[in-house]
Order: C-alpha cells, then sequence, then structure tokens
C-alpha cells in the first residue's frame, strides 16, 4: 500500500492518499492513511453514516459489488458543503474532493483507492477518472495477498534500508506497564502492531492493553537496569505498513541525581517512541520512481533488487521474458548500471556507481 501511493501522486495530483485491503464481506482488513489523523477520526465516526443515503460512505458496499470507479463524484456538488456527513467526516481532516476506485481481482474487489484534495482545490474530472481506471490492473496485481504478506518484510534487515520515517508518536509507561501519558501521533502505530483491523464500517473496539512489542522493549530497559538482560532497549518489527522502530529510555525526575536513580530505577517514568519506516518495497519503488523509471520498469526492478531471475519475474508479472528483458535494458541505462547487483546496490545502500561497480567486481 504505501510503496504505491507516490506513483499515483506522479500520476494523479491530489492531497493525500487513502487504501484499504478488503475482506469478501466488504469489511476492512488492512488500510495506510498519509494523513495521520485520518485513521483514529474515520474509525471513530465513519461507521454512523454507513446507512446515511446523504453521505458519500452509504455508496461503499454497491461500489464494492460492481467494483465501482468514481462513484461519490457525482454527490461532491449541490449541497454537500452543507451536509453533516461533510462537516463531521471531510472537512476535519481537509479533506472536500474525492476520487475513488474498487480494485478488483478473481471477480471480487480485494481493495479501494482513495484519492483527496482540500476544498481549496478543484474537483476531480472524466480524464482523473480515465487514468485512475487504467491503473486497476496494475494495483490489482500490487493488492494480491501473496505479495502483500509481511513475511516478504522479513527478508530484509530493516536497518540495511535507509527507509524514510512516515509516522512517529510517544507513549510514557510506568515500569509496570500502565501508560500514564501518550501522544495522538502513537495511536495508530499502536493499532500496527496490535494487529488492529482499520474497519471503519463498524463501531470501533476499544484495544485491550498495551501491545506486546511495546511491554518487550520495556522489560529489555528493565532488565538491563537491573543486570539480568543483555539486549538493547530498542527493536525492529517489519509489518504490512513498514518497519516499527521502538526505543526505550529512562525519565528521571527533575533535580534527580543518575546515580541515585539508578538505585532504584523502577521509581522512574520510561518513555518508548515508536517510529514507521518505509517498508523495503516502498522504498525500492521510491527510489526507482525518483530515478526516472517508469511504472512498468519499477515493477520489474523492485523483482530485479530482490534477486529473483528474469523468468522468474516474467511469470509473477504474467508477462512476456522479451518484455522482462527489454523493461530491465531500459531501466539499467536509466540508472547507468550493468546487472541486478549494482542496481541492487544503489537501491539498497544508496552508492555511487563507481562504488557500486567496485562491489560486484569484488564481492570478497
Amino acid at each position: 500500500m504505501v510503496a504505491v501511493t507516490p506513483l499515483l501522486h506522479e500520476i494523479i495530483p491530489h492531497g493525500w492518499t487513502a487504501i484499504a485491503l478488503l475482506e469478501p464481506d466488504s469489511s476492512m482488513r488492512q488500510s495506510y492513511m498519509e494523513h495521520q489523523d485520518a485513521g483514529p477520526h474515520l474509525q471513530e465516526h465513519l461507521w454512523r453514516f454507513m446507512d446515511d443515503p446523504a453521505a458519500l460512505i452509504s455508496l461503499w458496499r454497491p461500489a464494492f459489488r460492481a467494483a465501482g470507479i468514481g462513484w461519490t463524484l457525482h454527490k461532491q456538488g449541490q449541497g454537500y458543503l452543507e451536509s453533516a456527513y461533510y462537516q463531521e467526516i471531510e472537512a476535519p481532516i481537509d479533506t472536500c474532493w474525492v476520487l475513488d476506485a474498487m480494485i478488483a481481482d478473481g471477480g471480487r474487489s480485494i481493495a479501494a483507492v482513495y484519492l483527496k484534495r482540500p476544498r481549496s482545490a478543484r474537483p476531480f474530472t472524466s480524464d482523473h477518472v480515465q487514468r485512475l481506471d487504467r491503473l486497476r490492473p496494475w494495483l490489482a496485481y500490487a493488492f494480491r495477498q501473496e505479495t502483500c504478506v509481511g513475511a516478504q518484510a522479513a527478508a530484509f534487515d530493516p536497518r540495511c534500508v535507509a527507509g524514510t520515517p512516515v509516522m512517529f508518536g510517544e507513549i510514557i509507561l510506568t515500569a509496570e506497564g500502565k501508560a500514564v501519558f501518550q501522544t495522538r501521533g502513537i495511536e495508530p502505530l499502536l493499532g500496527i502492531l496490535a494487529g488492529d483491523p482499520s474497519d471503519y464500517t463498524r463501531r470501533p473496539r476499544a484495544r485491550d492493553g498495551i501491545p506486546a512489542q511495546v511491554l518487550k522493549v520495556l522489560q529489555r530497559i528493565i532488565g538491563a537496569a537491573s543486570g539480568i538482560a543483555g539486549d538493547p532497549p530498542r527493536m525492529q518489527i517489519p509489518t504490512r505498513y513498514g518497519v516499527v522502530s521502538l526505543e526505550a529510555k529512562w525519565l528521571m525526575p527533575a533535580g534527580v541525581i543518575a546515580e541515585d536513580a539508578a538505585k532504584d530505577p523502577k521509581s522512574c517514568l520510561i518513555a518508548v517512541t515508536a517510529e514507521l519506516l518505509e517498508h523495503p518495497l516502498a522504498h525500492a519503488a521510491r527510489v526507482l520512481r525518483e530515478g526516472g523509471a517508469t511504472p512498468a520498469q519499477t515493477k520489474v526492478g523492485i523483482q530485479l533488487v530482490l534477486g529473483k531471475t528474469k523468468p522468474v519475474i516474467a511469470d509473477g508479472l504474467g508477462i512476456k521474458p522479451t518484455t522482462v528483458a527489454d523493461l530491465t535494458r531500459k531501466l539499467y541505462q536509466t540508472f547507468d548500471v550493468h546487472n541486478a547487483t549494482e542496481l541492487g546496490t544503489k537501491i539498497w545502500l544508496g552508492q555511487k556507481q563507481g562504488e557500486a561497480r567496485q562491489i560486484s567486481r569484488h564481492p570478497g
């Protein structure tokens, strides 16, 4: 989901993107939203408008069954800006104009894409609908469940990928794991770690306790202070959305000397900071696109830097081997490299061409 977002911005200019992966009953399995406040806001309010015929979301289920596109455009005029739906759902997150599309695969909708613009921008037009419609087969491939599983991220050492920070938050806890304060930005990150379903079609459930990963990093710092654990108080967890980085640190009361606090560290509070970094695949897609690769070249390039052979890529993407060879040749020309090793070095390590050639010629 994160990986396709930059491409959507290039093809159809808009403010921010929202993407949801869908279950067969039209509920949302997972979602990604560029607007940091949108997720919690929608989960709290959106479900109440599902049966309101004046609301854009009321067309969700018909569009799901029909794999529709642009199904809300006709409602974004007349009294829309004065409606309760707009005032409560869209206005608080500076969304006015919406272009939406269901992405179908195997006869059913598997994902929904929303492109959003603020009220100060122009509405979407039929030309934008046509551009998004042409992308739907490619998006269907990108959103297939077998290509989205978190197992792919586990194949990487996240510390080796310079992913751009996407989201940040902090939670302050006691040594017993009781939360005493948290920033607004931490809530979506806790939801990702806990595996909460991002279903805005139903009333949200209150989360039960602190996610296990946060408690684990908490125990690491407590164990280190007690001399019974050697693991550093930090973790990196690959998820569907990207790599979540957790780090714990002690918060000493003002005026307390560190030596005195060390005698009874559990009397201090602990701050756990969480940061969502780009998924490695999103990182690869962004670097390829920023370097001038076309969408088709980007699909092939990602597979190349994952170490896959051209025949395997052709079979996986459902295209001819000659097409893969042609796209690969043009991609190498664009990035001034000679093979997948040099391309991968540029993508994952960000090194210059000269360094890439040295690595490929002298792997030892």
